[in-house]
């Protein structure tokens, strides 16, 4: 049976339960591992015997021995797996190493990464826990695959890895992203939210006040600035869930939403469908700024590898990536900056999507409680700072971006403190994956490449996501 096969047969089952039924399941699931066998019951006594009236008085035994205590068994180590996505900077294992260290071996990390595309890491853990494999304890998570994984079943709830206290110490948005039905099934390892990266020097050439505030003031800077050499704007616009993300961004921006609060599809009520598709549309082919090449990037760095070899005045990129603006071949070393994204009036800073990755623990874990001690390790305080001077991946607890060391090596970091309060997640739904690899950026494509209408486009995807979300 194919991955496919197997991924739609689990789609087309949890569609048969209803949402009540699921959080139900779910949460009677969740409040163990495995099933706990009832004790044997004791073997029943035989009744004593009186001695027979003929029968000689016994003799009295002798004392028996004090009964000695044995010597509790040394605890075993235990060895742990993780299922992660690729980490290109090799940062991730390091970490690791000095998990294992600092546990003097009591508890190690196999560490596995699965693949180099993220739905590769899906993919792999839904075999598995279709499988109830125990062969996944920790599980690395996008933010969509929480609520997917949760209401199969398949993680376990982080009530007794995450305290109320600590989660006060965490961004609310991460936090929301991570909860599904209720409950919070996976805690916030690193943070991640767009920003708009520009080049200062150009904007003060170019006798700009300052960065665009507004979808307008993007294109008249980003009009005027661009040469042949120089595209106005870089951003990722391939069928992919990254082009998925920056068109989101827009629809946010002009008010609507793929869903409502009560997970019903919206995304056909009203205008901003449209208007986000028209403008990016324009973007592209009327105005010019957003080069057609966009169409080709893959990923977040596609979209970042213009802007640093100095062809690209903006770009909308993960705030993750800002430290390589500054290696050692960028073109761009101070000459650039970043802010919040536009927004449609620039009144305020431009909705991002949350880009949060958690950590989770499988239902079918045979060591739930060490897994989850090493989660408490690497979303720790220390160690979301590490990652974020080591490698500028944003933290998910607003007490790092205050750190002294935070702010002598990176002067953007207070402003971009802000943008992470009012991140938004994609539809927590288990469905949302589905709609977004059958429905959303398929129809995506075809639009961005002028083989249907936006107007065309916008009732493909409503009336595709309802088809999913009613099953």
């Amino acid at each position: 049976m194919s991955i496919g096969e197997v991924i739609a047969g689990m789609t087309r089952r949890r569609q048969l339960a209803t949402f009540a039924s699921v959080a139900a399941g779910i949460a009677a699931a969740a409040c163990g591992g495995e099933d706990a066998k009832p004790a044997a019951p004791a073997a029943k006594a035989e009744p004593t015997k009186a001695p027979a009236a003929s029968a000689p008085e016994p003799t009295k035994a002798a004392a028996a021995p004090a009964p000695t205590t044995a010597a509790a068994p040394a605890a075993q180590p235990v060895k742990i797996t993780w299922f992660a996505g690729r980490d290109t900077t090799a940062f991730t294992p390091k970490q690791v190493e000095e998990f294992n260290k600092s546990t003097s071996g009591k508890i190690t990390i196999d560490y596995q990464e699965q693949g180099q595309q993220t739905s590769d890491l899906r993919d792999k853990f839904i075999l598995v826990a279709n499988a109830k494999d125990p062969a996944a304890d920790l599980v690395s998570m996008d933010v969509p695959f929480v609520p997917e994984f949760a209401a199969a079943g398949w993680t376990l709830d982080m009530d007794k890895v995450l305290m109320p206290d600590e989660k006060s110490k965490f961004f609310k948005g991460t936090l929301d992203g991570a909860t599904y039905s209720g409950k919070l099934y996976a805690v916030p390892w690193y943070n991640n939210g767009p920003g708009l990266y520009y080049r200062k020097d150009l904007i003060e050439q170019g006798g700009f006040k300052g960065p665009p505030k507004s979808y307008d003031e993007l294109l008249e800077q980003a009009k005027k600035l661009q040469t042949a050499d120089i595209a106005g704007f870089s951003a990722q616009m391939s069928q992919t869930e990254g082009g998925i993300i920056i068109w989101m961004e827009y629809l946010w921006g002009y008010g609507g939403d793929l869903t409502d609060d009560k997970l019903e599809v919206t995304l056909d009520k009203g205008t901003a469908g449209v208007d986000s598709f028209k403008r990016l549309l324009s973007f592209m082919y009327t105005d010019k700024i957003l080069p057609e090449g966009a169409l080709g990037y893959k990923t977040g760095a596609d979209a970042q590898n213009p802007f640093i070899e100095g062809k690209a005045v903006f770009c909308r990129q993960w705030t993750s990536g800002l430290t390589q603006n500054d290696r050692d071949d960028s073109k761009i070393k101070g000459k650039w900056d970043v802010v919040p994204l536009p927004s449609q009036k620039g009144d305020k800073a431009g909705p991002g999507c949350l880009g949060t990755w958690n950590l989770g623990i499988s239902k079918f874990s045979k060591n739930p409680d060490a897994t989850g001690e090493a989660i408490k390790w690497f979303t720790s305080p220390a160690q979301q700072k590490a990652r974020y001077l080591a490698m500028g991946v944003p933290p998910c607890r607003p007490a790092v971006f205050d750190d002294a060391d935070v702010k002598a090596k990176y002067a953007f970091a207070e402003k971009l403190k802000g943008t992470f309060e009012s991140l938004k997640p994609r539809p927590v739904t288990p469905f949302y994956g589905q709609m977004s690899a059958n429905v959303i950026q398929p129809v995506f494509g075809k639009v961005t490449t002028k083989a249907i209408t936006p107007e065309e486009g916008i009732k493909e995807m409503a009336d595709g996501m309802r088809k999913i979300m009613k099953g």
